[in-house]
Formats: C-alpha cells, structure tokens, sequence
C-alpha cells in the first residue's frame, strides 16, 4: 500500500510537471531550441510523448485513488498498458536528447542547450520521474507480454508524420530547411531506410525493458 500511496502522489506531480512545461512551450516563453509555441510545438515528439504521459499519469492516479478508497481492487489493464506506453515514449524522448540530439549540439548550440527552459523538465525531469513511477512503484504482472509492443504505436505514428513532412518538402533530395528538425535526415532521404528501424528497434528495446523491470 505505501508504494500505491507513493506512486498515486508521484503521478500527481508528474501531471503537474507535464502541464507546467508543456504550457510553458506552448505559450512561446520559452527559450532555448527546439522549441516552437501553440499547434507549432505539436509537431515535436518531444511535446506529443509528454502530453501521452500526462495523460497516462492522470488516468493512473485516478484509479489509484480509486484503490486507495476502497472502490476497487486494482488498476485496469488497459491502464496499465497506457502507462506503458507513455514511460516507453518519453523515455526515448530522452534518450535520443543525451546521445543524439545534444552531443551533435556541442558545436553549435552546446550540449545542455537541450536540457534548458521548459526542455529541462520535457527532457530530463518528467522522463526520469516517469521512469521511477512505473519500475518502482507501480510494479504488477498486469501487463500481458503481448502489449509491450504497444509501447511502440506512439513512435510509428509520428514516424508517418515525419517522414510525410519530410517528403513533402524536398530540394535536390534534401530536406527544405525547418522540416527535418531532429536532423534525422540530414544525410538524404535514404536516411529513411536506416534511421526509422533503428528507432523502432530501440523503442522496443526500451518497451521490453521497463515491462520487465515492471514485473520483476
């Protein structure tokens, strides 16, 4: 019951955590790259991971408030999964940020320049504290070893959209500038048959892994 407890007050900060940095994106107050404000910042799956996993912490503590009433006995599968999926999403969000994201930044930008303004908490804090939430605290077998490829469904829808972006706005088979804005593709578009799977075997990687991590 005290890691219920715990995990129900951690979901409310991470909440709280998500709604504060992605409104302070979104009203354009933010400084530092990779950033954008309104329906712009939605083009980031940076925004779209922790807007997932504000809503997977919201339905989380939720039901586990439920719980915590005596209303029910446990959390339902489903949201289980969603959570899941939402952990999976913002942890490659951070992920790609530390080793692939900063370091190409060193030169221009610096390294931290990722992790400054409201991408201190999209990057690093809600990530981390997502991660701790879900392998500590919210531990159970409900989670059927079938949906840890469900951690992957976010990540393939935007790689539709990103790639579409892409396509879309070609000069001389590279990308027009603003429209490759993780620089995936910055080496042409037979980058497409290369980065893609690469992401998706890591996004699995990292499903399978906190799913274990999860039961164990």
């Amino acid at each position: 019951m005290k890691d219920l407890k715990r995990a129900y007050i951690l979901n409310i900060c991470i909440f709280a955590l998500e709604v504060f940095s992605i409104g302070w994106m979104w009203s354009g107050l933010s400084g530092g790259v990779l950033t954008a404000s309104k329906f712009a910042t939605l083009k980031f799956f940076t925004i779209d991971s922790n807007i997932l996993m504000g809503f997977a912490a919201l339905f989380a503590f939720i039901e586990q408030g439920r719980i915590l009433k005596g209303e029910k006995a446990n959390v339902p599968t489903g949201i289980a999964v969603f959570k899941l999926s939402g952990t999976v999403s913002v942890t490659l969000t951070m992920l790609i940020t530390m080793f692939f994201l900063a370091p190409n930044a060193v030169k221009t930008t610096g390294f931290f320049s990722l992790f400054a303004y409201s991408n201190f908490f999209l990057h690093l804090v809600n990530p981390v504290l997502s991660i701790i939430v879900f392998v500590c605290f919210e531990k159970s077998r409900a989670i059927p070893f079938r949906h840890t490829f469900t951690g992957t469904i976010p990540l393939v829808l935007y790689t539709v959209y990103y790639i579409y972006e892409v396509l879309t706005h070609m000069t001389n088979g590279i990308p027009a500038r603003g429209y490759d804005w993780y620089g995936f593709f910055i080496r042409g578009i037979s980058s497409v048959f290369i980065v893609p799977p690469i992401l998706l075997l890591l996004t699995y990687g990292i499903s399978f892994v906190l799913w274990k991590l999860n039961r164990s």
